[in-house]
Parts: structure tokens; C-alpha cells; sequence
């Protein structure tokens, strides 16, 4: 296990200009793809974002947040989740298909194929500062005005950078293995963009049943940790050093996910010409 994880790492960290070079051509060629080119990555976000909040905010009424004794409109308490689900949700699904989609690159020639998860994580990182410039303009419009907690969004914004990496790694494998997968996992974040806080506040009340039960599934959910940590950054003037217990449980979750990847990668580095 520790052999694999080693392996991964190494090849990672020799190859970090190639990552970039690919993540960064791939990128470009989107947007080469495309007759307005950029203008889509802000578009597209700036869009689903206006159609919850018509929906959800407006259609279905929803009221400002009161959490921890601060109150936040309903808008720019969906935007800053919605910025990181923007970022999360492609590179899992995208993640999927890292190693099967560049099936004609690892046939011609010898190459490290465990670096090609991160290039997923690392291209979605330009789309995720894209939503982040929609966020903050949002979040200035509202009346939030930057301050040095803020901050803390990078170390988030590294969570979920090394999440996406840890699940593409294990799903790019398993898709190699069953094609079914990355359609399977597509259904699933559907449903899962509903069970984190995204479009609703997860903190259930007493007076609904079950409510400590679930208020603690809610939070088994990796992606809790993440879009909580925005918002306490923005906010709730939170940092991580404030919750402890579930920053160690995010941490050992993805390390977990991650050594299960590595191993997978190592497993079948060799094998996967044979799965094409």
C-alpha cells in the first residue's frame, strides 16, 4: 500500500509541468471549441446559479440564513456553496473518464498515467477562480466586504482540490475496469448536489424527527466540510481550527480514498492496454 502511494506521489510531483501543460491545453481547447470562448465559463455558471436562486430563493421562498446568530440572504449564502459544488461535481464526473479518454495517448507511447487525474482537478481549478470572481462580486453587491478570513478559503479550496484528486484517481480506474461507472456516478452527484448544503441549510432543528441523527449524516458527507468552510470563512468568521473533530475525519477520509486510488493505479498501471 505504501509502495503504491509512494509511486503515485513521485510520478506526480516529477511530472507537475506536464499536468499543467495538459490541463492548460485542454482548457484552451474548450474554449477554441466554443465562438465566445471565455465568455462561457462565466456565462454558464452566472446562469445555473440565477436559475436556483429563482427557483429556490424566489418561486419557493426561501428566507435569509441564521446560523451561529448571523442571518445571510438566501443569494449569496447559495453562491459560495454553489462555487464550490462548480468545482467539486466536474472534477469527480470528469475524473471518471481521465484515463479512458487519453486511451490513443497511453497506447503510443510510455506514459504517467497516474498523473492524469490531477490534470482533471488542476484544469477545474480555472473554471472554480472563474466562479469565485462571480462570488465575491456577489458577496460585495450584498454588503459582505473582504477581510483577512477570507483567507482561509485557499486551505479549503486545497481540501477540495485533494478530495477531487482522491476520488478521480479511484473512479478513473473503475471505469477502466466497467464503462458503466462514470453514467452510475453522473445519476449519483445529481442526487448528491441535494444531500449537501448547497440549495438548503443541512442544520435540522429538534423539532424535526430524528434531527441529531441526522445532522450527523449530513456531516459523513465530504463535501459538508467544504462548502461549511467557505461559508464560515465568508461569513461566520470561522476558521478550522474550530472544528476540530470533523477537519480529522475529512482529513482520514481522503487519505483513505487516496491510498485506495494509489493502489488501484499501481495495481493496473500495467493493464490498462489490455482494458482498452
Amino acid at each position: 500500500m505504501f509502495k503504491s502511494i509512494l509511486y503515485v506521489i513521485k510520478e506526480n510531483c516529477s511530472n507537475f509541468y506536464r499536468i499543467f501543460c495538459i490541463a492548460k491545453y485542454e482548457l484552451l481547447s474548450d474554449m477554441r471549441d466554443s465562438k465566445f470562448g471565455i465568455f462561457w465559463n462565466f456565462a454558464s455558471p452566472a446562469i445555473q446559479v440565477f436559475t436556483y436562486w429563482l427557483v429556490f430563493g424566489i418561486a419557493w421562498g426561501r428566507k435569509a440564513q441564521t446560523y451561529k446568530g448571523i442571518t445571510v440572504e438566501y443569494l449569496p449564502w447559495l453562491v459560495v456553496a454553489f462555487s464550490v459544488w462548480w468545482y467539486i461535481r466536474p472534477c469527480i464526473v470528469d475524473g471518471c473518464s481521465a484515463v479512458f479518454s487519453k486511451t490513443n495517448v497511453i497506447t503510443r507511447m510510455k506514459f504517467p498515467v497516474s498523473v492524469l487525474p490531477a490534470t482533471v482537478c488542476l484544469r477545474e481549478l480555472f473554471n472554480h477562480f472563474v466562479m469565485l470572481i462571480i462570488t465575491f462580486v456577489t458577496l460585495i453587491l450584498s454588503g459582505w466586504y473582504p477581510n483577512l478570513n477570507w483567507l482561509w478559503i485557499l486551505y479549503y479550496m486545497f481540501c477540495a482540490f485533494m478530495l477531487g484528486e482522491a476520488i478521480s484517481l479511484v473512479l478513473s480506474v473503475l471505469t477502466m475496469l466497467w464503462r458503466d461507472v462514470k453514467k452510475f456516478i453522473s445519476s449519483i452527484m445529481r442526487m448528491l448536489m441535494y444531500f449537501s448544503p448547497i440549495l438548503w441549510d443541512c442544520h435540522f432543528k429538534a423539532d424535526v424527527p430524528f434531527a441529531s441523527i441526522l445532522n450527523k449524516l449530513v456531516k459523513v458527507n465530504p463535501i459538508y466540510y467544504i462548502i461549511q468552510g467557505y461559508r464560515d470563512a465568508v461569513f461566520y468568521g470561522r476558521n478550522v481550527f474550530d472544528h476540530p473533530a470533523i477537519t480529522l475525519y475529512f482529513w482520514c477520509l481522503v487519505f483513505l480514498i487516496f491510498a485506495l486510488g494509489c493502489y488501484l493505479m499501481y495495481t493496473f498501471k500495467k493493464k490498462f492496454i489490455d482494458m482498452i
